[in-house]
Parts: structure tokens; C-alpha cells; sequence
């Protein structure tokens, strides 16, 4: 059987690269029935989420008017998990690498003591990331950082920027439409980034970047083995993992090592994957290609109050 959480993403990300006009009609004509008019003057360029806290976005670009019309709830599981991990864990240090627009560092607010970092590659969002930390509760704690978080520093790594929904730009791909802008953008791990916060207690972080995720992680081994307890939310996504040229077993494997893999299926249920590799999850999903999310973490007893 193929679940909705194996075809739910990768097939609406294909559609998107290959009938990138249907789809942005179909934007239009959701901005349209909300709003009553196409009129960009007129269209907001903030929302308030259900939080209460403030998003900024650019109602010109698709993805900016996807949140518009959701009001910035398009990642529920994502923003369910965050809240309530913010809420339970009370972090000392927060990592949100593959910020956008901002839908999940500025959900919520955030403890006095915790120190949190954003990290984002598209400098055309950066503008509405400041905006939108401005007007933060706890603006003077966040610090966001134009960089592609990575395994090493100081390089400089081709961004592809996808200047029809900023969602889909990438360090490990080009998406098909070809409605790209290429430019170099420099490396940075989170291990150099947060090497001052050390000892780093409790950590919570997320990582949404396309199928770079591997990278990442492995910029962040410092904190995983110097923590007090690390929690984390990641997208998987086995066909962008691949086109990195990245085994998804070996990837499993890394992430084996440090965590305890939670995953979510297509009813948002949640469970222990510790013990899987590629072909279990193949099984289980039915599919060939995985899209789901994880969550990660080096504490099993924190999981019960999260899910």
C-alpha cells in the first residue's frame, strides 16, 4: 500500500517543477477567494499565526502567498512538535537550519535562557526573517545567519535559488523548471556557530533543507556528543538524498548512532524506527522513495509528552 506520507510531498514538489504556471494559477486563485483581489498594494504582508506571533512574507512570491493563504500554517506537524518541545524541554539552546520565512522560529516564544539560531541560504528572504524577529518577544536572543550550514567551513557551495517557491531552493539540487538563480554562498557548521554556548545542555533543533540534511548533521557532531540531551525535527526526503550521491543507508546508519529515530506515518502517528534501514522503510511505506519527517532524539523518555 503507498501511504499519504511517501506521495503526499515529492509527488506535489514534482508538480510544482513541471506545471510551475498551473500551480501558480492555482495560488492566484486561492489569494483571489481569500482576499478579493490579486492587487499586490492590497495584499497583506504579514500574518499573524495562532500563536499570536508575527510573519512577515513576501506576498509576491509563491511560497510567501502559499502562507498568506494558510495562515502560515502550511508544516502543522512541524509546528505541533516545536511548541510543544519548547514547551516540555525548555531548551537552552535552539537551531533552526532552513529557516524561510520563519514559520517555525518565530511560532513560538521562547524561554529567557535560550539561546536560538537561525540559519537561512536565500538572502532575497532575509529581509522579511529581520522583520519578523523585530517584533519577537524574545528578539534580543535570536541570531540568523545567511549561510548553508554544512559538514565543513568556509567553503563556498553553489545555492540554487528558486525564484518561483523559495521552499524548493538548494544546495543539492536544480529543480526542473529552470527558474533559477545560481549563486555561491558560504559554508558554516553549526559546530563553530555555537562552539561559545558550550556546555550546550538541552538542545533542540530543526533541519529542512532540501536533501543536504546529511551535511548538516554532520557539521553538528560536537553538540550531539556534548549535549546534556538533543531533540530534533527533520525532513527525509531518499530522492534528493540520493541525488547528493549520499547513501540513504549510510545516512541511517550516522543517524543511528547518535539517536533514536522516530518517524511519522501518514496519519501523523508516530513511531520507533531505531531499527530500520532503507528496504524496511521501503516496506513500510510502499514506495521506492521515502518523503516523511523525523524525529531525533538521544533521550527516549521525552517522546511520550510529544507525541
Amino acid at each position: 500500500m503507498i501511504t499519504k506520507a511517501s506521495v503526499r510531498k515529492p509527488l506535489l514538489m514534482k508538480m510544482w517543477e513541471q506545471y510551475p504556471k498551473t500551480w501558480k494559477f492555482l495560488i492566484d486563485l486561492g489569494i483571489l477567494l481569500k482576499y478579493k483581489t490579486l492587487n499586490i498594494s492590497k495584499l497583506p504582508n504579514k500574518i499573524v499565526l495562532p500563536s499570536s506571533m508575527v510573519l512577515f512574507v513576501n506576498s509576491e512570491e509563491n511560497r510567501g502567498r502559499a502562507l498568506l493563504i494558510s495562515n502560515g500554517m502550511t508544516q502543522k506537524r512541524l509546528t505541533n512538535f516545536w511548541g510543544k518541545a519548547v514547551s516540555d524541554i525548555k531548551p537552552d539552546l535552539i537551531i533552526d537550519v532552513g529557516v524561510n520565512y520563519g514559520e517555525c522560529i518565530f511560532s513560538t516564544t521562547y524561554p529567557e535562557h535560550t539561546k536560538v539560531y537561525g540559519i537561512e541560504a536565500n538572502r532575497h528572504l532575509l529581509k522579511f526573517i529581520y522583520k519578523s524577529r523585530d517584533v519577537h518577544p524574545n528578539k534580543s536572543q535570536i541570531e540568523i545567519i545567511n549561510a548553508i550550514a554544512s559538514d565543513k567551513d568556509d567553503e563556498e557551495i553553489p545555492f540554487f535559488i528558486d525564484k518561483h517557491w523559495s521552499g524548493t531552493s538548494s544546495a543539492s539540487y536544480m529543480p526542473a523548471h529552470k527558474m533559477i538563480e545560481k549563486e555561491s554562498v558560504k559554508a558554516i557548521t553549526i559546530n563553530s556557530l555555537v562552539k561559545k554556548d558550550d556546555p550546550y545542555g538541552t538542545v533542540l533543533f530543526k533541519v529542512d533543507v532540501e536533501g543536504y540534511e546529511a551535511f548538516v548533521l554532520k557539521g553538528m557532531i560536537d553538540i550531539f556528543n556534548h549535549s546534556d540531551m538533543t531533540i530534533g525535527f527533520i525532513e527525509f526526503n531518499s530522492e534528493y538524498i540520493e541525488k547528493l550521491g549520499t547513501s540513504v543507508d549510510e545516512f541511517l546508519a550516522f543517524l543511528h548512532t547518535y539517536f533514536t529515530i522516530y518517524l511519522y506515518l501518514e496519519n501523523d502517528t508516530i513511531i520507533n524506527a531505531s531499527q530500520f534501514n532503507y528496504e524496511d522503510l521501503q516496506n513500510l511505506f510502499g514506495s521506492a522513495y521515502i518523503h516523511t519527517d523525523f524525529i531525533l532524539t538521544t533521550d527516549d523518555r521525552v517522546i511520550d509528552n510529544l507525541i
